[in-house]
């Protein structure tokens, strides 16, 4: 009978040990790899995301327009010939009303508000890939917390298995600590590969490749921020990027106003000829021509176009004002979600943690003292997981929160 016992007792620590070996290569890889700070990360982004640099061009763009624009008509020359004449003339038309002046202001005013639109885009990036960033270290502490898991479930599997040998427990008891610690293991390698994607996001947001992986280094500690809501509207109203394209796309349409209106002045065609003919044995003959061609703008009769540009500018101003509302209203959403996430992580911070922590470790000692069944403890461990995994939710939460506050604001001094 000792000898069967052996046997089963062998046989349960090698089924447990050979659950090991897998966590602990993985964090051997996990040594090999490189920390990130959050100060480092959003510099990189800055300097290498791609979707930032090609929209950079986008302003390249605009101020090479700027110098298109500054371009004026050009001369043409004129030439006819028969077999006893030629002429040779030269022509060239006079912009009236300044047209030039006014396509190099709406360029220049296009030019600006494009420089708006990419500062606007960076706020946005900014706050998308600080969001990556926290996701990230989210993934990090959930592959912890399912590493921790695992190990603790693995060390009570050969705990039982011990016991089970020397009868303390049945063999279900010690196959189901041994069962429950595989499916730990699995959850292990799933949170392994999600953490990983999400070290991949952030090597694409800093236009990186993803053959070296960097670990995202922060604190959660930072973030206790208070704020009133209404020094957060004169906040959006102050500093919104958005807001003040706004103001330049009025601009935009004036200048788009006045070109239309400078476009419908006359232009003046002037022409400088010179003639020579000769015929048989008189003496050649010379002349020269000077001409004005005027049009006659009958089509400015039709005032479509001005209103067309009026009503674009009553557009644009009504724009901004409902822009203004917008603000206000995103930053309202924006500060009950942060205000919100901030109580549900100080009601975790307050005791939920501690008691899941408490009734898991009452829960093991019943057990090995033989007072309760695992099933209990498999619950208690269930709930202890599940409560850790929503807290590092909410916290997580609590930061991207506080990230669209302040993006919503136009404000930023978040430091993880």
């Amino acid at each position: 009978m000792m000898k069967t016992k052996n046997i089963k007792y062998i046989l349960f620590l090698l089924l447990t040990i050979t659950l090991c070996p897998i966590c602990q290569a993985q964090e051997t890889r996990d040594a090999t790899e490189y920390t990130l700070s959050f100060h480092d990360y959003l510099t990189a982004v800055s300097k290498n995301n791609l979707s930032y640099l090609s929209e950079k061009y986008e302003v390249d763009i605009a101020e090479a327009e700027v110098i298109a624009q500054k371009v004026l008509p050009d001369p043409e020359l004129l030439f006819e010939g028969t077999n006893d004449q030629y002429k040779l003339g030269l022509g060239y038309t006079l912009e009236l009303g300044n047209k030039r002046g006014a396509r190099v202001r709406l360029a220049r005013s296009q030019a600006e508000l494009q420089k708006l639109a990419l500062e606007y885009y960076f706020h946005e990036l900014r706050a998308e890939a600080a969001n990556l960033f926290i996701d990230a270290m989210q993934q990090k502490e959930l592959l912890d917390l399912k590493k921790s898991s695992y190990e603790y479930m693995l060390q009570l599997s050969r705990t039982d298995s011990t016991r089970f040998v020397w009868g303390e427990i049945t063999e279900i008891d010690a196959h189901q600590t041994r069962l429950e610690a595989s499916i730990l293991l699995n959850d292990v390698y799933e949170q392994e590969a999600v953490y990983k994607s999400s070290l991949a996001l952030l090597n694409q947001s800093m236009g990186k490749r993803s053959d070296t992986l960097q670990v995202p280094q922060g604190s959660w500690e930072v973030h206790e921020k208070d704020y009133l809501l209404p020094q957060l509207f004169e906040l959006g109203l102050t500093n919104r990027i958005d807001l003040y394209a706004a103001h330049k796309n009025i601009e935009v349409a004036i200048n788009q106003q006045k070109q239309v209106r400078a476009e419908r002045k006359i232009d003046l065609g002037l022409t400088a000829e010179y003639e020579r003919d000769w015929r048989g044995f008189l003496p050649p003959s010379k002349s020269y021509v000077l001409g004005v061609s005027i049009p006659l703008k009958f089509s400015n009769f039709n005032k479509g176009s001005i209103k067309a540009a009026e009503f674009g500018v009553e557009q644009s101003k009504v724009q901004q004002q409902n822009l203004e509302l917008q603000i206000q209203s995103e930053i309202s959403q924006a500060y009950f979600s942060f205000d919100a996430t901030k109580k549900k992580v100080k009601q975790y911070q307050g005791g939920l943690l501690e008691q899941s922590q408490k009734i898991l470790d009452a829960m093991v000692k019943k057990y090995r003292i033989g007072d309760t069944s695992i099933l209990e403890v498999l619950v208690a461990q269930r709930t202890y997981i599940e409560v850790q995994e929503q807290y590092l939710e909410t916290r997580k939460d609590y930061a991207s929160a506080l990230i669209n506050l302040q993006k919503t604001c136009g404000i930023w001094d978040i430091d993880l």
